[in-house]
Parts: C-alpha cells; structure tokens; sequence
C-alpha cells in the first residue's frame, strides 16, 4: 500500500494534532465502553464510575505512550480489553481479588513474554480455537447486552427492544455506505447521536452532578487478595488478551513493513503485561492493542506512529478530568447495548472468517467451535443463586462462561487432532 506517511516519518505538529484526534475518536469509545461497564459491576455511585473511567483512560494511554517508545514501535491503537472485562464481570470475586489476580497474571504475561517463551500459543491456539475465542468473546457478552437494554424499565423495556433493534440497524445501514475513514468515526458518532436521539424519545438529560473540570483519580489502589480460583480465571482470559494482542500486531506488518517482528512481538507482549499489572494496581480494567488500526492506516494513509504520542497525552490530559468522563460516562445503557451489538458482531464476523480459512471446514471443525459456543452461552446466562452454589476455588472458572468455552474449546480441538494427519 502507498501510505502518505511511512512508520518511521515525523509529521509537523498541526498535522500530527489532527491524525491524534482521529485515533483518540477511534480508541475511547471502547474505553468508555468496557469501563462502564466495568464499573456499573462493582459500583452504584456515578462518582466511583467516573472515578474508574479515569483511570482506564490513564491505563490506555500508558499503554500507547510505553508500546510507542519501548514495545513494538508500530502504529497500533489501544483500549479496554473485552477479554478482561468477561474476567471481571464473571469471576463472581470482590474488587480486590479480581484486580490482585490481574495483576499477578500481568506479570506473568510481561515476564514469560520477555524470555522468549510465548511461542506455544501459536502451537496450541490452532485457527478452529482461535475462532471460538473471538466468538465466545462476542457471544458471553449477550447477558450484558439484555441487562444494558432492560436497565431503569419496570414494563418489560418492549420500548426499548423497539428503540436498540431501530439504532442497532441504523448503524448496520451507515456501515454498508460509508467510506473506510467515516465507518473509523461510526462509533463515537453513534454514541453521540444515539444519545441525542434516546434523550428526545424517553426523555431526561445526562446529569453531571457537581464533577470537577480537573481532579485526581490517584484513590481506590488494589489492597492485594490472593484467591486461587479467580488467578486461574483471569489465566485464560490472559491467553485471549495475549492472542488478540499478537494478532493485532501482526495485522499491521502487511501495512507497514516493519523490520524485526519477531523482536517486536516480544516487545509489545511484554509492554502489554507490565500495563496490566499497573492496571491491576489501580483496581482498573488493562488494555489491549486493537486489530482494528490497520482499517484506519488504510482509511487515512498515514501509518507513522508519531501521531499517537500526542494522542496519548490528550487522553493522559483527559483522565484528570471528571467533568468530561462523567459526560462519556451518562450515554444511556440502551445506546451502549446497541454499539456492543454492532461491535461484537464485527469480533463475530471475524471469528467466522478464521474459522473458514483456507476454505475447509468439516463436521469436526465445527464441532470444536460448536460445542464450547453453546456451553460457555449457556454458563453465561446462569443465574447468580446457580454460580453461588459451586465450591468457591472453583467459582470464578465453572461460573465464567468464556473461560467455560476457552476450556472446551482447547480440550476438543486436542481430542479431534489425536490421530489426525
């Protein structure tokens, strides 16, 4: 591809500015996204909330500024990683053992990573597992989904099915006729718009309280809870983060031709570990580097990565501020349901796509997708008094239903290799 600007090119400041911007409206929807609804989990204060949305908008920008200057040096956008936020969402533990576990795992990721010893994965993530993990992804998310559209009705919420299937397919529609670099803006011109319209229709107004315009977020830290059982939950949701993350990375290279992938695969994976335990430490949700930036290269024509430090330090900027992230933080459950929706069956399609390359796919195949697809489904939808019944170490891995799936996924592809040519 003939980009404008190469990997290694500096750009002056009022064009570094503008491309910073569209990488920013491309990596915060999906903070905002991921840590409402991580924070909705563990806390009812809107104060609290915002408080969390600050520090996964520091996290993220700690994550482009460390992987820009020491980790893979390539022009990747970060957020929120869904794969964690299943782990948190599903483990069923207090804050601090979720986070102490994130942490701890973090580590784990950064320190492997840094010797030279993930090149398993690739060996025991074939292209049928790593299939059922983007759909499992997508899949484990429909609790959430129905809980975000129903949230605040006390009639059933059919108004709301009406207004989430209406926008749901409204985006669908701008997707199909909007040009690459419009359908890179979608989202966060969703969010807006979605708001708008949801307020016109059920009435009411996003309410800021009485939030600073600049405040510290530097409150709440993780006191360290070992539990056993959430550690091994947050293990194969690090297996996803470590999969995705090694996709992204690779998804460029076609891109922008970089020198020495193997040695910056390695780099960005360690950088990926430290940042989530730094996560782990603030009691934040960790990021992950997203496929979608080879989309936006090809939409705008610059693939250098300067442009991203600036927007690092606009979103560093934007993590002290409580008045704008409680702004971010008061889009109506309904609309986030919608983009979820729309998102996740982009992870879907995704998933699909993997699972049919090289255009064979056999009845074993899909039972290896299959089978931990509708198990880890159906552990997600489990009522809370059913996980609460399983003995406590095994909780936060028999009541997760990625991890359930991960599982079986690993588990089946194993059993119909054995034998196989």
């Amino acid at each position: 591809m003939n980009l404008r600007y190469g990997l290694e090119d500096r750009l002056s400041a009022g064009k570094s500015t503008i491309y910073a911007v569209q990488w920013i409206a491309v990596s915060l929807p999906f903070v905002i996204i991921a840590g409402t609804l991580a924070a909705g989990h563990h806390f009812s204060d809107p104060g609290l909330r915002t408080l969390y949305l600050q520090k996964a908008t520091f996290v993220t920008a700690l994550m482009l500024l460390a992987q820009a200057f020491i980790g893979h040096r390539l022009t990747l956008i970060s957020g929120s990683a869904t794969a964690l936020l299943l782990g948190i969402v599903g483990s069923g533990a207090n804050p601090d053992a979720t986070y102490t576990a994130m942490g701890l795992c973090g580590v784990l990721l950064a320190l492997v990573s840094a010797a030279g010893l993930f090149g398993w994965i690739r060996t025991v993530f074939t292209a049928r597992v790593t299939a059922t993990v983007l759909l499992l992804i997508a899949f484990t998310m429909t609790p959430i989904i129905v809980r975000l559209i129903t949230a605040g009705a006390t009639d059933g919420a059919p108004d709301r099915l009406l207004f989430a299937a209406f926008f749901t397919a409204t985006l669908f529609v701008a997707h199909r006729f909007l040009s690459a670099a419009g359908r890179s803006l979608l989202i966060v011109a969703g969010m807006a718009a979605g708001s708008f319209l949801y307020y016109g229709i059920f009435g009411g107004s996003p309410s800021l309280g009485s939030y600073a315009p600049v405040a510290s977020f530097f409150s709440g830290f993780t006191s360290p809870v070992f539990d056993a059982g959430t550690v091994l939950s947050f293990l194969f949701c690090f297996l996803a983060l470590a999969l995705n993350e090694i996709g992204s990375i690779q998804a460029v290279a076609p891109f922008l031709q970089p020198d020495g992938m193997e040695r910056r695969v390695q780099r960005g994976m360690t950088v990926a570990g430290m940042v989530n335990a730094v996560a782990g430490f603030l009691g934040v949700i960790g990021p992950i580097d997203f496929s979608v930036s080879p989309g936006v290269i090809a939409a705008t024509g610059c693939g250098s990565r300067y442009p991203l430090i600036p927007a690092a330090l606009i979103l560093v900027a934007a993590s002290f501020s409580p008045l704008l992230l409680g702004l971010a933080g008061a889009i109506p459950p309904t609309v986030i349901a919608s983009i979820l929706i729309y998102t996740l069956a982009g992870q879907a399609a995704a998933g699909f796509g993997l699972a049919f390359v090289g255009g064979r796919f056999t009845f074993e195949d899909g039972l290896v997708v299959a089978l931990p697809l509708l198990a880890g489904t159906v552990v997600a939808h489990l009522p809370p008094s059913v996980v609460a019944a399983f003995p406590p170490l095994f909780r936060s891995v028999a009541g997760n239903g990625f991890v359930v799936g991960v599982v079986a996924a690993l588990l089946l592809d194993q059993l119909f290799r054995i034998g196989r040519k």
